[in-house]
């Protein structure tokens, strides 16, 4: 690997896409081509003087031009199934026409479900048959990606977080402490279940370890940052941050997960069926997005959302003993600090208090 290789990172404008961009320029240690889908998406990445490209993920001879002259190609690439199975095939086909010598694969540990059965390991058979659409999208792209790095043309590494959170982070950030300001947070079993987290920043760290190891072609890893989390240590590290008592979250039963996302749906949807389509149109005629919404909310319960409660029902710490062995992934951030760091952008962000980064 050259010394200061060329890299192109795809999906350069989401969450995880962006973060490490920042830490290859900050640091430099590589000449960084951002690779986005569209002019806006180049918003963030445009601080720094890089060599951005718009291109399709999905159009293989599109993204073989503009991935001439790097030899890594990092892909954190989102969206739905034809867009997941689509790119990672197009990613492939690419890199190999364009002389790029590893492909760093971003999947995902819903590959094995969204609770992981215990004993689940880096190795495990995947998981095809899930009722989660995003998880299942997960699968047919890692299984395709499996089939042809056989031909041996790009190493493929292929590694797979779970939670991901830290500054920034909608799903397991900003989206929490939205919820636990509006009453619209949630926990299963009062946050007992194992949340495998892994903050942005060690993850990053394991991408770049991923793009120069020998002994990581065509392997798979599982990523976290190897400490035991419950959903309760999650949520009340974010409610501390931004004021809110995560003691009186809605309490589900894991028993009861799908039946009480059921009745409370129901609930809601009972009430929108007594209001007659005149009065429908006349309200939102009237009233701004969202308040509409906001008024349901007080009159029902907020619906829990099954992907989320079914998370929360993990009882299984994920293993990061292969990334440690082949990898020499060792976690830099605690939780504790990554908690910390991620609730000084939240104060930020809702303006907050005072800031201290």
């Amino acid at each position: 690997m050259p010394e200061v290789p060329s890299v192109a990172v795809a999906g350069a404008n989401g969450f995880i896409g962006n973060r490490l961009v920042e830490r290859l320029v900050l640091h430099d240690l590589a000449i960084v081509r951002p690779l986005v889908r569209s002019f806006q998406g180049m918003a963030r990445v445009a601080r720094f003087d890089l060599d951005c490209r718009v291109v399709d993920a999905t159009d293989s001879t599109a993204l073989e031009r503009e991935l001439r002259g790097c030899t890594v190609l990092f892909y954190c690439v989102y969206g739905d199934r034809g867009t997941l199975v689509g790119s990672a095939e197009a990613a492939y086909r690419a890199a190999a026409a364009a002389g790029v010598r590893r492909l760093v694969y971003l999947s995902s540990t819903v590959v094995h479900g969204n609770a992981p059965r215990a004993g689940t390991h880096d190795d495990s058979e995947l998981l095809a048959d899930q009722a989660f659409e995003y998880n299942v999208s997960k699968v047919l792209a890692e299984q395709r990606l499996r089939q042809l790095r056989t031909d041996g043309a790009v190493q493929v590494v292929t590694l797979r977080p779970p939670i991901v959170f830290g500054p920034r982070s909608t799903w397991f950030s900003a989206n929490i402490a939205r919820d636990l300001l509006t009453g619209r947070a949630f926990l299963v079993d009062r946050g007992s279940g194992i949340c495998n987290t892994v903050y942005v920043d060690n993850l990053v760290e394991a991408m770049w370890l991923a793009a120069s190891s020998d002994s990581a072609v065509n392997q798979d890893f599982i990523i976290t940052d190897g400490e035991r989390v419950t959903w309760f240590d999650l949520y009340s590290s974010v409610a501390r941050e931004v004021g809110a008592d995560v003691d009186r979250v809605l309490q589900v039963d894991s028993a009861n997960v799908a039946g009480a996302a059921g009745y409370y749906r129901q609930r809601v949807y009972a009430f929108l069926s007594r209001l007659r389509p005149s009065l429908k149109r006349t309200l939102r005629m009237v009233f701004p997005p969202g308040v509409i919404s906001r008024a349901i909310n007080v009159l029902d319960p907020p619906v829990p959302d099954l992907y989320i409660a079914s998370s929360q029902c993990c009882s299984y710490m994920l293993p990061i003993a292969k990334a440690r062995d082949m990898l020499g992934y060792r976690p830099r951030y605690t939780f504790s600090e990554g908690a910390r760091r991620t609730g000084a952008w939240l104060r930020f962000a809702l303006g907050i208090g005072d800031i201290t980064l």
